[in-house]
């Protein structure tokens, strides 16, 4: 008769054990990520002739540079990236006149963010 209490004891405390890591588990899942994200600005300048061409020089130059934040994010533990405030923004620089015409500068920026 003993040995079937002691049997039934110990069943019972593995029960509540694997009851409680299960419990553990469910709140360590629901559980939001409050870790902030990890974010970086990134920048370029391209100069040139033909504000058309040194646009496309300058978004060019810009997803090098979110590809290189993105490697530098990584390496810090960030993942799930997205691209925010990209833009372009473009003015005179130097105008040469005459057939040569004026030389355009453009800075393009973005906001790189990954979930760290």
């Amino acid at each position: 008769m003993k040995q079937l209490v002691i049997v039934a004891v110990f069943t019972a405390s593995v029960a509540i054990v694997g009851s409680a890591e299960a419990q553990q588990a469910r709140r360590a899942a629901a559980k939001p990520d409050t870790r902030p994200p990890l974010c970086e600005e990134v920048k370029v300048i391209a100069t040139g002739f033909g504000k058309e061409s040194v646009t496309g020089f300058a978004n060019g130059n810009l997803d090098l540079a979110i590809d290189d934040a993105k490697n530098r994010l990584a390496d810090k533990g960030a993942k799930g990236f997205k691209v925010t405030k990209r833009n372009v923004a473009c003015q005179y620089y130097i105008d040469f006149g005459g057939s040569i015409g004026k030389e355009h500068k453009c800075t393009a920026s973005a906001q790189l963010c990954g979930k760290g």
